[in-house]
């Protein structure tokens, strides 16, 4: 069951600053929000304890990589019980090519955001994950022809005194 996390404005700043760089020294994060260094490092670790930072990775551009096909799919099951919606997310969370996964409201079941090398590829995916799984009633695909942003932050208000969150751990 979540609990309840307050983040004061030192919390909230060092989000902000972590967000934008991940390998910020410590002594700089201290210096940045006026704290010692020993106190920046409790609270980093209590952080992620909290789940409120849960990995700390490095964000790899996937065209730079030659993987130069996004696909957006919007994806019907025909059979919608508990079971087979938790095989169906199982088997995503497995894929490669499956970036994000979303059960949703709406006419479709599930969004997923897959990244591929080409049409060839996109065409071998469907044919395996999607075709191949004997529970896809409907799918359609969407194709961005161009980014015009994308972002991985949340951009927290330094101002306020306090913010509610709901923690995982």
């Amino acid at each position: 069951m979540p609990k309840i996390y307050a983040l004061d404005k030192v919390d909230r700043k060092l989000l902000n600053l972590l967000q934008k760089d991940n390998q910020t020294p410590t002594r700089m994060l201290a210096d940045k929000t006026h704290i010692s260094q020993p106190t920046c490092l409790r609270r980093l670790r209590n952080l992620r304890e909290a789940g409120i930072i849960n990995a700390d990775v490095a964000l790899v551009d996937p065209f730079a990589l030659g993987y130069g096909m996004l696909a957006f799919l919007e994806i019907s099951l025909t059979n919608q019980s508990d079971e087979c919606m938790q095989e169906f997310e199982t088997r995503m969370s497995k894929e490669a090519e499956v970036m994000q996964c979303y059960f949703i409201s709406g006419d479709f079941d599930y969004f997923l955001v897959a990244h591929v090398i080409d049409m060839d590829a996109y065409y071998q995916f469907v044919r395996r994950v999607i075709s191949g799984s004997g529970n896809v009633r409907h799918f359609q695909s969407r194709f961005p022809m161009k980014r015009s942003k994308f972002v991985t932050r949340i951009a927290f208000d330094e101002k306020s005194l306090e913010v509610q969150v709901r923690a995982k751990k």
